[in-house]
C-alpha cells in the first residue's frame, strides 16, 4: 500500500496532464468534473486500494442492513427504508393521512418542529425543496432549542390553539430538544388553561422514554440502526409526508435506484467512486483542504448544510493507522450560490487557499436563462480562466479551482432523492478507503455529555 501512496504522490507532483474536464450524464443527473493531474495511471491505482479494501463487498453489505457501525456493533438499515417492499410507508401512510385530515379538522395552522442535527436539516430541506408541489395547509417551523431567544421569536406570533409541536429526537435524550419541550409545555398550557399533550407528536426510536411522555397515538417510531444523518429516509421526515404524500414516496424511489445502479450499471458506479477518489485525491495529494458546496437554485437552498452534515460528521475521524491517507474530510461549508458572489468567490478567484467546490443547479433554470443561471455559468468560466483583460494585471484572476457541477435535469422528489443516496455512496466509498468507520460520531456525544454535566 506504501507503493502505491509513492507513485501517487510522484503522479501529483508531476504535471503531466493538467487540468481535465470530464462529463457524464443519465436522464436525472448530468456531472461535469474538473481535476489536475487525475490521470488514468492514477485512476487505476485508486481502483486497486479500493479493491484492496473490499469496498465492493462493503456496498453489498450496506444494502442489505448488515453491521458496518461496528463501534457500536449496529447494523444499518437506512437503505431498507428505500428498498424493502414493506416499508415503513405502507405501514404508517395511512396513520399520517388520517392525522393530517385532524389537524385539518381541528384549525391546525402552525406545525413546529423540535429537533436538531438529521431531526433538522433532513425534513427542513425537503419541505424547502418540493414545497411547490402541494397545496399549503400547513406553516412549517423548525426549531433548534440551544437558545431560548428562538422559540420566542418564532412563536411570539402565533396561537397556540392553531399550534403543534412535533418532537423529534432518536434518543429522546438530546438536551436542547428536551429543553425546547419544556419551552412549548408552557408556552402551551399558560394560555390553553389544560393539559397540553394532544398538541405533541413525538419521532423516535426510544419507544420507551416515549411511552413514557407522550400519547401513544401521536408517537411515531423507527429503527435504533437508522443514522441521524440518514434518518431523511424515515419517519423522521413525517413534516414533509404530510405536506405531499406522493412526492415523498418518489423520492424514495430515487434513492432505490440509486442502490440499484450502484450495483448494476459499471458507468454508473465508476463515477461514483471517481468522485470519492477525486475527494481523497485532492485533499491528500493536492493539499485542496477546503471544499465549498453551492447551490443554484433557491428551493434547494439548505442543500449544502444537509451535505455537510452527511460529511463532516461521517468522515471528521481521526485517519486509520494502517491507511495510506492521512487527511480525512475536507472542510466543508457554503451556501446559495449567488450570496457567494461577495465573500467566497472573492476568497477563490484572488485570495491566497486552495479550493475545490460542488455546484448544483437544475436543467430548468439554465434552459430559462435566468439571472441565477448566468451567475453560474460566469463563475464556471472564471474557475478556468481569467478575462484577457485582466492578464498581468492586479486584477488577474486565479483560474485554477477544481469543481464537479451537479445539474439535476429538475428539481423534484425523484430526482432529488437521486442526489443524496449519489452523494451517501460518495462518502461512504469514501470512508471505506480511509478505513473509518463513518456511522459514528463520538465527537458529537462528547459534546452532549459535557453539555449535560455543565
Amino acid at each position: 500500500m506504501d507503493k502505491i501512496y509513492s507513485s501517487l504522490e510522484k503522479l501529483a507532483n508531476t504535471n503531466v496532464l493538467g487540468y481535465k474536464n470530464s462529463t457524464y450524464e443519465n436522464e436525472f443527473l448530468s456531472l461535469e468534473t474538473r481535476s489536475f493531474n487525475f490521470s488514468d495511471e492514477v485512476l487505476t491505482l485508486f481502483e486497486k486500494i479500493y479493491s484492496s479494501h473490499e469496498i465492493d463487498k462493503a456496498l453489498m453489505d450496506l444494502k442489505s442492513g448488515e453491521i458496518l457501525n461496528e463501534s457500536e456493533n449496529k447494523s444499518v438499515s437506512h437503505l431498507l427504508l428505500r428498498n424493502k417492499p414493506s416499508s415503513f410507508l405502507q405501514k404508517d401512510l395511512t396513520r399520517v393521512k388520517l392525522l393530517k385530515d385532524k389537524l385539518i379538522k381541528n384549525d391546525i395552522k402552525n406545525i413546529i418542529i423540535l429537533g436538531t442535527g438529521g431531526s433538522y436539516e433532513g425534513p427542513k430541506l425537503l419541505l424547502e425543496s418540493l414545497k411547490s408541489s402541494s397545496t399549503e395547509n400547513f406553516n412549517f417551523i423548525f426549531i433548534t432549542g440551544s437558545d431560548e431567544a428562538e422559540f420566542l421569536e418564532k412563536t411570539k406570533n402565533l396561537l397556540p390553539h392553531e399550534t403543534v409541536f412535533f418532537i423529534s429526537s432518536k434518543s429522546l435524550t438530546t438536551i436542547e430538544t428536551l429543553e425546547s419541550t419544556k419551552l412549548a409545555q408552557n408556552w402551551l398550557e399558560s394560555e390553553l388553561q389544560k393539559d397540553s399533550k394532544n398538541n405533541f407528536f413525538v419521532i423516535t426510536a426510544n419507544e420507551k422514554k416515549a411511552k413514557e411522555s407522550f400519547l401513544e397515538e401521536n408517537s411515531y417510531f423507527f429503527e435504533n440502526s437508522i443514522g441521524g444523518r440518514y434518518s431523511i429516509w424515515s419517519i423522521v421526515s413525517l413534516p414533509a409526508i404530510l405536506h405531499f404524500e406522493e412526492e415523498f414516496s418518489e423520492f424514495q424511489k430515487g434513492g432505490s435506484l440509486v442502490d440499484n445502479l450502484i450495483h448494476e450499471d459499471e458507468e454508473f458506479k465508476t463515477i461514483v467512486k471517481k468522485i470519492s477518489f477525486l475527494d481523497l485525491w485532492n485533499n491528500n495529494l493536492l493539499d485542496f483542504k477546503n471544499r465549498i458546496i453551492l447551490t443554484y437554485s433557491w428551493p434547494s437552498r439548505s442543500l449544502p448544510n444537509y451535505f455537510q452534515q452527511l460529511e463532516m460528521e461521517s468522515l471528521g475521524k481521526s485517519p486509520a493507522l494502517n491507511s495510506p491517507f492521512k487527511n480525512t474530510c475536507q472542510s466543508i461549508f457554503g451556501g446559495y450560490g449567488p450570496k457567494a458572489q461577495h465573500s467566497y468567490f472573492q476568497q477563490i478567484h484572488q485570495g491566497t487557499s486552495k479550493y475545490c467546490i460542488d455546484l448544483i443547479s437544475n436543467k430548468e433554470d439554465r434552459l430559462k436563462n435566468n439571472l441565477v443561471s448566468k451567475q453560474l455559468k460566469a463563475q464556471k468560466m472564471l474557475f478556468e480562466k481569467s478575462p484577457d483583460e485582466f492578464k498581468n494585471t492586479s486584477k488577474t484572476v486565479n483560474a485554477n479551482a477544481l469543481y464537479n457541477h451537479f445539474e439535476l435535469s429538475k428539481l423534484n422528489g425523484f430526482n432529488l432523492g437521486f442526489l443524496i443516496a449519489f452523494w451517501e455512496y460518495r462518502t461512504f466509498i469514501s470512508a471505506k478507503l480511509l478505513n473509518i468507520n463513518p456511522f459514528d460520531q463520538f465527537g458529537v456525544e462528547a459534546g452532549k455529555k459535557l453539555t449535560e454535566e455543565l
